[in-house]
């Protein structure tokens, strides 16, 4: 079953077992739910409706996504006397003011991550190494069939992302205008919104290349995709901002484009070397002229080449982040926090009276 505060997206990412335990909408309904909470013991609302709903349920084990959901989560680990799982994402790591991850190391059972970049960095926060395990992030390849591009004119290099500073949207396009010459007819072609969008649009004018470049904003899934079926390269040069904050893992976007058969170009960032099959092509973070060369190495390539790049990126999204295959795994995760929690209660009961 699915908890949570507040839902978005359905009509993409639908499920029968999903039950809202956020805020309820009304003052008044609000302070009965508080006063509710307060008589069976809890501090919030949030932990006495997650606690309810996962007991009626028989919830057997908790998951949180994200580390601040793994800490709110703690109330009802406790009172259900069941293991809790939290996997971590990115923001959640380099942002951790206010959270108690101590306790939540402590207490959880076992901690997900996406690659040996997010393990040595939840390893810095205090998790303890035995804990950590590795998921691959999974894809449902039947969303992205294999369809590698024929490379008509012009060439489109495709990002697709929140316009943040650590997506690197204006190295995408300093690198697109140092390479667009030797691209010969080409489009940069930009995916997602954010504050930081009409800086980039300024950006590209003073590069001279507004005219190539087309800002398409927010899209839906649906409508992402279809761009993305005309995509010919996937540009997408991540970096550590200025206030520390990273892509913790690795873009999605650049498992997607593979799966489809785009060759990508990207950096050396977080776990991007652990989500492509070649990582020696992948370039230092913030080198603007590298990230052009590579744009033109791909554009200049053999069709040879080109299906073999495109053969490699799709073999390697099928052995390691197809969905089914990273369910099974994370079904390992759950099966192990079980026995081990099943184990703890086992002996808790053999040595309670000699502990008291």
């Amino acid at each position: 079953m699915v908890l949570a505060a507040r839902t978005e997206n359905l009509d993409e990412f639908s499920t029968d077992s999903l039950f809202i335990v956020g805020r309820p909408d009304s003052h008044f309904a609000r302070g009965a739910a508080r006063l509710w909470a307060a008589a069976h013991g809890f501090r919030r609302t949030y932990d006495h409706l997650l606690t309810r709903k996962a007991r009626r349920a028989g919830c057997r084990l908790l998951h949180a996504h994200f580390g601040w959901a793994g800490c709110a989560a703690l109330p009802a680990r406790r009172r259900l006397h069941v293991p809790l799982v939290t996997t971590f994402y990115g923001h959640d790591l380099s942002d951790a003011r206010g959270l108690d991850y101590g306790r939540l190391f402590t207490e959880g059972a076992l901690f997900v991550c996406e690659g040996p970049a997010m393990q040595a960095h939840l390893m810095a926060l205090g998790c303890p190494r035995p804990k950590i395990r590795t998921v691959r992030i999974g894809l449902d390849l039947a969303r992205f069939p294999f369809d590698p591009r024929s490379r008509s004119r012009p060439l489109v290099v495709f990002q697709a992302c929140r316009f943040v500073e650590k997506k690197g949207v204006d190295l995408s396009l300093r690198a697109f205008a140092a390479a667009r010459r030797r691209l010969g007819p080409s489009e940069l072609w930009l995916v997602g919104d954010g504050e930081r969008r009409p800086e980039l649009e300024s950006l590209a004018g003073r590069l001279g290349i507004s005219k190539a470049v087309r800002f398409l904003g927010m899209l839906s899934h649906d409508e992402y995709r279809e761009a993305a079926g005309a995509a010919h390269i996937c540009l997408q040069p991540s970096r550590v901002a200025e206030n520390g904050d990273t892509e913790g893992g690795a873009p999605t976007v650049l498992l997607e484009m593979q799966a489809a058969g785009v060759p990508v170009v990207s950096t050396r960032h977080a776990d991007v070397p652990f989500v492509v099959p070649d990582p020696d092509r992948l370039v230092a973070e913030e080198d603007v002229d590298a990230l052009a060369e590579e744009l033109v190495r791909l554009g200049g390539a053999s069709d040879a080449e080109w299906s073999a790049i495109a053969e490699r990126g799709r073999t390697f999204v099928e052995t390691h982040h197809d969905a089914r295959i990273v369910a099974v795994e994370l079904a390992d995760v759950y099966r192990e926090a079980l026995a081990s929690a099943d184990e703890a209660v086992a002996t808790h009961r053999e040595l309670g009276p000699a502990v008291a």
